[in-house]
């Protein structure tokens, strides 16, 4: 079968034996497989786990000098769609995705296609920069150009009412209505999906960028029938109303499979369900991407080095910690290296790391599953959370007998971790030459850069930040932390970013999310600290001298970077 790419097999297959992605003889038996299936050769070497497909399309996008562009991974705006009409988006399999100026980029499956790249410039009338996407990218952004989810949910809706009947007594399409909801939540890159009942209609949210957003109601009366479908879907039992439930299931969008972990619990007007869309994003999300610095990642370039210890990432729900252990595994998972993980539940499938998930109904818990994991020759454990005092100690011993520990704790900073593991149990002496690191963060909204423009303080601003924390003090840091010049007398003098708001980012100011973070090491000033059992005090004290940044200090760095706001990072530091 003939490649969606665009270039020839034979160049394909001369860069993979370049980058020693593949041997001849992986290439040879992928062919012989693909004609078989009558498939692709590139689908079938992604399928058996050589690559995935970012790194198939970065590898071509270098070769060709065309930028890559993953369709799936950006809002796309109506408003942007709309320069250019559905008849030639689909002749050409062509997508714009930004306006810049007087400029257009332009996804292409095919950007090398001078026809396609011409009928393109000569429809949108304005310079056009090409990228390279897939043809699985360009159909899923298509569908945009049918409808919005309120006209289309409304249309499926109505399409069964008959004349002199009421809803109640036709057949309601809920398959259908479950479908569209998933799939726009996919278009607007919303991490959850609320379904929450009323007296009087069901209303339909999307969590974007952290921030929660109505996006339809639906009448109440399709409230039982959109529960179950979702209930069925999830493998739960549609006849219990009275306890929470929970679950999981995959649906497939273009062919591309994407995941869903579903939460149901009984409430007053009826059941709400909250559906987490698990992307596969964490799969090849960079320590970069997440928001470490060039010191932290120095850091943790040396600690995940240490062929043994524990590294904890602490921090409340929903400051992406599961990311983050999965940006690390990625960093470990090599040919070499045995990798297995427990969890509860298991939120990203990865190739070549053995995946376990806990079922504490039939007795297997993080304690018992450690247990077994540690029979099955690990060079590296992942452990979803640390929650009680059994599974603390496996874990410490573990990380003391030659295996390197992942794992999660729910406390505020990181100086909270070791006082937080030592009230399971742990001895002192143990944890001290166990750890390896602490890393804590929270999730900051970065700044919309359609729209970001410059400030500085005004008197009030400065006043109401003098009420958070000493502004000599915090200058004095920034200037040994060298993130500003010595020339600066006053906090008055720095610059800030914000976003004006625009349509772009609806209004907010504010495009995606960002972490910020602190790295607490286990130098030996602070193994002495866990050693004497020190207060979290004493212990941010030794950090601070150690050189640890903080997450306030760390959010600071950032607005003054320009990459997120000094209101966001305020927030945080009230939490």
């Amino acid at each position: 079968m003939a490649s969606s790419l665009p270039i020839s097999q034979e160049e394909l297959k001369k860069f993979l034996l370049a980058a020693k992605s593949v041997t001849e003889d992986d290439w040879q038996k992928a062919d012989k497989n693909a004609h078989r299936r009558r498939r692709k050769i590139e689908e079938v070497l992604v399928e058996r786990g050589f690559f995935d497909e970012r790194y198939l399309y970065e590898l071509v996008s270098d070769k060709i000098n065309v930028p890559y562009v993953n369709l799936r991974k950006r809002k796309l705006e109506p408003e942007v769609l709309a320069k250019l009409d559905k008849k030639t988006a689909k002749a050409a399999q062509a997508i714009p995705f930004a306006v810049e100026g007087d400029m257009i980029r332009v996804a292409f499956v095919d950007p090398l296609d001078k026809q396609k790249l011409a009928l393109v410039e000569s429809v949108l009338g304005k310079k056009t920069l090409p990228h390279l996407t897939s043809e699985k990218n360009f159909f899923f952004a298509a569908r945009l150009y049918e409808k919005n989810i309120k006209e289309e949910l409304s249309q499926i809706i109505s399409k069964q009412i008959v004349s002199g009947k009421s809803l109640k007594k036709v057949e309601i399409p809920v398959i259908k209505i479950v479908d569209a909801i998933l799939e726009y939540a996919i278009f607007d890159q919303a991490s959850d999906i609320h379904i929450e009942a009323l007296p009087d209609a069901v209303v339909v949210r999307f969590r974007i960028d952290g921030e929660l957003h109505d996006k339809v109601e639906l009448p109440a009366a399709i409230q039982n029938a959109l529960i179950a479908r979702i209930k069925i879907l999830a493998n739960l039992k549609i006849d219990e109303h009275r306890v929470p439930q929970d679950g999981r299931f995959s649906f497939f969008i273009e062919s591309h499979e994407e995941s869903v972990r579903v939460s149901i619990i009984p409430a007053f007007y009826g059941e709400k369900v909250v559906m987490r869309l698990m992307t596969d994003e964490a799969q090849n999300i960079s320590l970069e991407d997440i928001g470490f610095s060039d010191k932290n990642i120095q850091v943790m370039h040396r600690q995940v080095k240490k062929p043994f210890g524990m590294i904890l990432v602490v921090g409340p729900t929903g400051s992406g910690k599961t990311t983050t252990l999965y940006s690390i595994l990625n960093m470990l998972n090599t040919e070499g290296v045995n990798i297995c993980t427990i969890e509860d539940p298991i939120e990203y499938g990865v190739h070549r790391i053995n995946q376990t998930q806990i079922n504490p109904k039939a007795g297997y818990t993080f304690a018992t599953g450690l247990r077994a994991l540690l029979r099955q020759d690990p060079d590296v454990i992942m452990i979803g959370e640390i929650r009680d005092n059994e599974t603390a100690k496996i874990a410490v011993r573990a990380g003391l007998t030659g295996h390197l520990v992942l794992s999660t704790l729910h406390t505020n900073n990181a100086v909270g971790a070791p006082p937080r593991v030592l009230d399971m149990g742990v001895e002192s002496f143990l944890l001290a030459s166990t750890l390896n690191i602490v890393i804590a963060q929270r999730l900051v909204r970065k700044i919309c850069l359609k729209c970001i423009e410059s400030y500085h303080l005004s008197k009030e601003e400065l006043v109401s930040l003098s009420k958070e924390f000493d502004l000599n003090d915090m200058l004095q840091r920034f200037k040994e932390l060298k993130l500003i010049e010595n020339e600066f007398k006053t906090f008055e003098e720095l610059t800030f970013y914000r976003g004006k708001g625009c349509k772009y980012c609806n209004q907010s100011g504010y495009s995606k999310r960002i972490s910020v973070l602190e790295i607490l090491e286990n130098t030996s000033a602070v193994q002495k600290c866990i050693i004497r059992n020190a207060s979290s005090n004493d212990l941010q004290e030794q950090a601070l001298k150690d050189g640890m940044i903080t997450i306030f200090e760390d959010g600071l760095q950032k607005t003054l970077r320009g990459i997120t706001t000094i209101e966001e990072v305020l927030r945080i530091r009230r939490e």
